[in-house]
């Protein structure tokens, strides 16, 4: 291609005067491509909505920075799809279940959306509080709803809990009742009167007459 040829299209393709583009290709060894690329850095043309010029067919347009806005459209992006899942975790949570149960019946429940609120204000104390003071009464808790399996984690850590708190009543109520055989141990093995006086003395074990 003849100098005044390349000279031609990159005045065409980039927008630039023949000075400009002579001054292009003289910087940068006569590669039209080159020189196209060198004019875009300087800032002196507008890139046309055609490309770039390729001297030859396998020759690839140069890689572009991505605008600075993409980030940020991710970020928002990003933000937007937290709070959809977390509406759309919420609209599940209405339609699952904490319940609270005894002898095997229903006494009450919430749904799950409730009860995760009620843990995330100041009331947390007090709803901890009450959960565990009902497994001492003999109430268990269940999850239940279409989207809670009935065997899954949260079922079985709260049968987990029943357990353990059926194990440290019975531990207190066997402790008890030790205590209360020993207290009784001296007088059912000897017992006597409030005066002092064996309550077999003075009987004969025969006869059933005093001596």
């Amino acid at each position: 291609m003849e100098r005044e040829e390349k000279i031609q299209k990159l005045c065409l393709k980039m927008n630039v005067s023949e000075q400009e583009a002579d001054a292009a290709l003289r910087a940068c060894g006569e590669d039209i491509l080159d020189a196209a690329l060198y004019l875009e850095a300087l800032g002196r043309v507008r890139t046309p909505s055609g490309g770039y010029y390729r001297e030859t067919p396998n020759m690839e347009r140069a890689p572009q920075p991505e605008p600075q806005r993409h980030a940020s459209e991710s970020f928002g992006e990003a933000v937007r799809r937290f709070f959809r899942w977390l509406l759309d975790m919420m609209k599940k949570g209405m339609h699952n279940y904490l319940e609270v149960r005894k002898n095997g019946e229903t006494s009450f429940r919430i749904p799950l959306t409730v009860f995760v609120i009620l843990l995330c204000t100041p009331c947390l104390p007090v709803v901890l509080m009450l959960l565990v003071v009902g497994l001492f009464f003999d109430f268990g808790y269940h999850f239940s709803g279409p989207n809670v399996k009935e065997n899954g984690v949260c079922n079985k850590a709260a049968a987990g809990c029943v357990n353990v708190a059926r194990d440290i009543k019975q531990s207190f109520a066997s402790n008890d009742d030790a205590a209360y055989s020993n207290e009784r141990a001296p007088y059912t093995q000897n017992p006597k009167s409030s005066d002092g006086f064996d309550a077999n003395d003075g009987f004969d074990g025969d006869n059933g007459g005093c001596c």
